[in-house]
């Protein structure tokens, strides 16, 4: 892992997110937007989070640290206080005033019930960016409904399904997958919007929800879907027209993807490199339209080549050759692996107890890394909430009055 500690791509360094989200898909794009130097304040009740006590025994608590939550807040203040108290609520609506993005998790109709609609905030903030990301998208009569990864984006989103071999039961989605992918839609809403104020002086509404990001993410099947009939759609589905588009198992239980979307320029010398120029003289497979139509002899033929050496004699066979190919990897070999180092995919940051924790780093690097300036730890509860409102001008005396009454934590 990298230990690159900064770089200049503070890209959003001025930017003030307020986050009133729980859980990952909408904390996730906030904590993006924080590697690049925003200020998130993350708004919690005073209980907190439920992402922070979740307890689903998946490991995200370790000793030190519960992972999940450094992964997703990492960077971020934590502001707790009650917002079904007026003087919660106001409090609020001041640092609104003082914000470029309010960030939402909130259903329209828990925003509705706290008077935090896109007009009440605009009032406040008429340069206001609104962003709000949900489950099922804000129209329709299930605008309302709760959604979280795994039964919007997996399930309802196709995923279960197109994942899911004929005849099985549908497969476990792993965590926060959805909401992940769904988070970077945010990202880039947000700072699609603050260009646009930057040109036009205008705030938006900015709208994402897990089933337009599953939609979006399975574009290509849904778009197809549309364009054949049944019987067309089995036909490109038929395992055989993707002999050189799969993958094949190692003599020691490993597996190479093959991914060759060009066949006629890698075909010669993969027969050469698994030592079966035979089948280039095979008249089943003599050209790309022979090798479709006898699509699973073929790969039959690859199943019993690559079945004859391990993972480590491939490498060495395939070395230098210029192809997509790869080795599935398990997750540990992902943390590990040196492109990830090479190109800072990871950093660390330092929870309460000295303890190093690794995250992963966005996906998008700014002048050579996507690591932040300054890697900090997810908040503890209520941690920014007196620099916070001091910041908006609550004394001390009137800062200890909202926590006597249990206002403020």
């Amino acid at each position: 892992m990298s230990t690159q500690t900064g770089s200049s791509n503070a890209m959003f360094e001025g930017v003030r997110v307020i986050e009133l989200a729980q859980f990952v898909f909408v904390p996730a794009a906030a904590a993006v937007l924080a590697d690049l130097g925003a200020e998130v304040i993350k708004i919690e009740a005073l209980s907190g989070d439920p992402y922070r006590t979740l307890r689903i025994a998946d490991g995200r608590q370790t000793k030190s640290a519960n992972l999940a939550m450094e992964q997703n807040n990492r960077g971020k203040k934590s502001l707790a206080i009650d917002l079904k108290r007026e003087e919660g609520r106001e409090l609020l609506l001041k640092l609104i005033e003082t914000a470029d993005i309010f960030l939402t998790s909130l259903r329209p109709a828990a925003l509705d019930r706290l008077s935090l609609g896109v007009d009440v905030l605009r009032a406040r903030n008429p340069r206001l960016l609104y962003v709000r990301g949900n489950g099922l998208g804000f129209r329709g009569e299930e605008a309302n409904r709760p959604g979280y990864d795994a039964s919007v984006f997996w399930a309802r989103g196709g995923f279960a399904h197109v994942l899911t071999p004929p005849g099985q039961p549908p497969i476990r989605p792993r965590p926060a997958l959805g909401d992940h992918a769904s988070a970077m839609n945010i990202a880039f809403g947000m700072a699609a919007a603050l260009f646009n104020r930057e040109r036009t002086g205008q705030g938006s509404l900015v709208e994402i929800s897990l089933l337009s990001s599953a939609m979006w993410t399975l574009s290509a099947d849904v778009a197809l879907s549309q364009a054949l009939n049944d019987t067309e759609l089995m036909r490109v589905a038929t395992e055989g027209r993707y002999a050189l588009t799969r993958a094949y198992e190692t003599s020691d239980g490993r597996w190479i993807q093959l991914m060759f979307l060009d066949p006629e320029r890698y075909w010669p010398e993969l027969c050469r490199r698994i030592d079966r120029d035979d089948l280039l003289r095979d008249p089943r497979f003599i050209d790309l339209e022979h090798r479709i139509e006898h699509g699973n002899a073929l790969i039959t033929e690859l199943v019993s080549a690559f079945k004859r050496k391990s993972f480590a004699e491939w490498r060495t066979k395939f070395h230098g050759w210029d192809s997509p190919w790869e080795l599935i990897q398990n997750i540990k070999e992902l943390a590990a692996d040196p492109q990830a180092k090479a190109n800072d995919y990871l950093f660390t940051v330092q929870v309460a107890d000295g303890t190093d924790v690794t995250v992963v780093a966005g996906p998008v690097a700014f002048n050579g890394s996507a690591i932040p300036a300054t890697p900090l730890r997810s908040p503890e509860l209520g941690q920014h909430s007196e620099e916070i409102l001091r910041s908006i001008g609550v004394n001390a005396e009137k800062m200890q009055e909202f926590r006597n009454r249990n206002i403020v934590r």
